[in-house]
């Protein structure tokens, strides 16, 4: 059995992506029932090995874009059009995952807009 270490466990990465963009939001990224994440930051239920690897790609997302945006532009940064990927951020991550999003934000450090 894995051994989480006590701020990467899955209840409390749910609890900060809660915390970060709300439980509805945290749910439709990771295409679950809106139950859920309340359910896993509570310890009430357990993700399975892919909602728990879904929930750490997620975690890592939300710490790149607070490094980077203050929580309330982060939120309008992924829901607008951004030029590097050619679509939504929330849109992309949804189809491939945090990867190209990490990469967007990354480029918007660097003032760079292709």
């Amino acid at each position: 059995m894995k051994k989480d270490a006590p701020d990467y466990g899955p209840g409390a990465m749910t609890q900060r992506l809660v915390n970060a963009l709300g439980n509805n939001t945290v749910a439709a990224l990771l295409g679950v029932n809106k139950d859920r994440p309340s359910r896993w930051a509570s310890g009430k239920d357990a993700p399975n090995d892919e909602n728990r690897a879904q929930l750490a790609d997620l975690d890592a997302l939300v710490g790149h874009l607070h490094s980077a945006f203050t929580p309330a532009q982060a939120i309008l940064w992924l829901e607008g059009h951004n030029s590097h990927l050619g679509a939504r951020p929330i849109d992309v991550y949804r189809l491939e995952g945090a990867a190209p999003v990490i990469e967007a934000i990354r480029a918007h450090e660097q003032g760079a807009f292709a």
